[in-house]
């Protein structure tokens, strides 16, 4: 089966949802990444805060399915099916959520056409009128950050997801 046109970073919070909920739109896209409907990008600091954040004290209380195993599993999944990059070169300084500034930086260095999110700091990214929003948008011209089910909505079909 030939690789998808789609290439994908996943927000936490998408893998998180994803984790928790299996049948939520986020369940389906981890799910169709796993099945290689599209390319998943990855890099080391998106990577170490997958670990950090599914793993955390408080995360693992408020969803014992979430286990350290699990965790693990699904990184090396998308670790073997997905593009990594070590150590992203661009640069892209966004003051309004630091944390997010990996995600953007991964979506520009491996040429994403999506960021998928809940996190409405990133969501609001392209539509902002500040410099970010300006410079997210002469950076990455056409990448959609989106969450799940709007791309499902949106993509879905072109995935054979529904």
């Amino acid at each position: 089966m030939p690789r998808s046109a789609f290439r994908i970073v996943l927000d936490t919070n998408t893998l998180l949802r994803g984790l928790v909920a299996r049948t939520s739109a986020a369940a389906k896209v981890r799910r169709a990444a796993e099945r290689r409907l599209f390319v998943p990008l990855l890099s080391k600091p998106v990577i170490d805060e997958y670990r950090e954040v599914l793993t955390d004290e408080g995360i693992v209380e408020k969803f014992p399915e979430i286990t350290a195993e699990l965790v693990e599993i699904t990184i090396r999944r998308l670790r073997f099916i997905g593009e990594y990059l070590r150590t992203p070169v661009a640069r892209f300084e966004y003051r309004r959520d630091p944390d997010d500034q990996k995600f953007v930086e991964l979506a520009i260095d491996l040429q994403a056409t999506h960021i998928l999110s809940f996190d409405q700091d990133l969501l609001s990214i392209p539509r902002s009128r500040g410099e970010a929003g300006r410079r997210f948008r002469q950076r990455l011209p056409g990448v959609e950050i989106l969450d799940a089910p709007t791309f499902l909505r949106k993509h879905g079909a072109e995935l054979g997801v529904d």
